[in-house]
């Protein structure tokens, strides 16, 4: 049995219960509209979800590039052939 037959089958079997029919017009709708009301919930946070990750992503990468910005500034620089203090000669006069 495919999976469409299978639905189909499920789809008329509950179009048939008791149960269905007990459902007045009115209670169905507010059965509807908790579902919507809980998907849009769902989209809603994992939207928010991905938005915070490409900010968190973004960032980052802003992040490196300023880092790799500043190391430019250094370039050239070094502390090996520089004496940190020069000696002062008393002067004689």
């Amino acid at each position: 049995m495919g999976m469409t037959a299978r639905l189909v089958l499920i789809l008329v079997l509950l179009l048939q219960a008791q149960a269905a029919e007990a459902l007045m017009e009115p209670e169905l709708c507010y059965v509807l509209d908790a579902i919507l009301f809980l998907y849009g919930i769902v989209l809603t946070i994992l939207y928010c979800r991905l938005k915070v990750q490409v900010q968190r992503a973004s960032k980052d990468s802003s992040r490196e590039g300023r880092e790799q910005k500043g190391e430019h500034i250094y370039t050239g620089l070094s502390m090996e052939n520089q004496e940190m203090y020069e000696t002062l000669e008393p002067k004689s006069s």
